[in-house]
């Protein structure tokens, strides 16, 4: 991850991934058809995948 981020931005890309895990990406049922990243995410499909199922998982938050 190092290579692919300045360090100047880690910290806030920290803050962002914590965020995605607790809003759309849940350990127990992720919200995979709402995810941003599902294209790039090898666990893609161990929530539901229907954008409208999904959307109903998406906890508050900041939204960015």
């Amino acid at each position: 991850m190092g290579s692919l981020f300045e360090p100047k931005d880690w910290t806030m890309l920290s803050h962002r991934v914590i965020w995605h895990g607790r809003r759309v990406c849940h350990a127990r049922k992720p919200a995979c058809g709402a995810c941003g990243l599902a294209r790039m995410c090898p666990s893609f499909g161990e929530g539901p995948t229907d954008p409208d199922a999904a959307r109903s998982l998406l906890r508050d938050g900041p939204r960015a």
